[in-house]
């Protein structure tokens, strides 16, 4: 029989109040003695009339899953979503998102987000292959004083480069764009960047023809890197690197230096707009996605040897 609040407090008052005995309240009521016991000890203890529901003791918090759900966010950041992935996954734990929250919620390791639910969904585009298109952006850190700049692969979200410099300049942009280039030249050039119209990238002052001379833009031209700049006022362009920032911000002061941050964010932390099913990390998707380049290279330099031998 479901019980009403007014059952629980006729029920209640029988018992305690009145004194009766509470196999004949449960017959009153059709329901079990012991759960007429349960309803009258909480009225008892609390001196406040029970709710409906389930009567009995709240069940004891899983302490072997709040210690696993810290271990874990303390390992790859992320919320309860990430969270959970890896314990089912990695941990082989059961654990159930909205449970992983409120333990991240109760240890002061999440907030809530009311304005989260309902958002528009925005459609995600990338490329297919590694190296084809980076990201390039400029980042004021308050807490360090410092500016931040980082080279972000578009297919994979892996960071090839990234630094903290005390000015935010096209020398300071050219030394990342270039680390990256050389860094895998063995795979493949760089094809395209992406960039706003901040001065550490293009000239906006230009001549009647739209032209005009920037170290940036004569790098990119040198080395046959092909420059897209975002629509003015259209953020989304270059959100890649808007996310990524976020991502700086909340995890940045975990690390010494910004080289253990970025080692941190491309090897260890699965990311979400990967293959997160098998928690994929930035630099798991960034040869994941260059796989059929190597294996190009290999079959060029494989029929250069032949040639040689004939």
């Amino acid at each position: 029989m479901k019980l009403t609040r007014d059952d629980y407090r006729r029920i209640a008052l029988r018992v305690i109040n009145y004194g009766m005995n509470t196999q004949l309240v449960a017959d009153q009521f059709n329901i079990s003695r012991r759960r007429v016991q349960q309803i009258a000890k909480e009225y008892r203890e609390t001196g406040k009339i029970p709710s409906p529901g389930k009567p009995g003791p709240k069940p004891k918090p899983n302490d072997k899953l709040r210690k696993e759900v810290i271990s874990a966010k303390k390992k790859i950041g992320g919320g309860a979503t990430v969270i959970g992935k890896y314990l089912r996954k990695r941990r082989k734990i059961r654990a159930d998102n909205n449970r992983i929250h409120a333990i991240l919620l109760e240890e002061n390791m999440a907030k809530e987000e009311p304005g989260k639910k309902g958002r528009k969904k925005w459609v995600r585009y990338e490329r297919s292959h590694s190296l084809s298109a980076v990201h390039m952006d400029w980042f004021f850190n308050e807490k360090y004083g410092r500016w931040v700049c980082a080279v972000l692969d578009d297919a994979s979200r892996m960071i090839p480069a990234a630094g903290e410099f005390d000015n935010a300049t096209a020398e300071n942009s050219i030394k990342l764009l270039d680390e990256a280039y050389r860094k895998y030249l063995h795979i493949a050039p760089i094809r395209e960047v992406i960039t706003d119209h901040g001065s550490q990238f293009y000239a906006n002052r230009r001549d009647k023809k739209g032209e005009a001379k920037h170290s940036f833009e004569e790098y990119c031209k040198q080395r046959g890197i092909k420059q897209i700049l975002c629509k003015y006022n259209h953020p989304q362009s270059n959100g890649k690197m808007e996310k990524w920032f976020d991502t700086y911000n909340r995890h940045r002061n975990d690390f010494d230096s910004i080289q253990e941050f970025v080692d941190w964010y491309n090897r260890i932390r699965p990311h979400m707009s990967l293959n997160f099913d098998e928690l994929e990390t930035p630099e798991q998707a960034f040869y994941r996605k260059c796989d059929d380049i190597i294996f190009g290279n290999f079959v060029l330099m494989m029929e250069s040897l032949l040639e040689e031998q004939i």
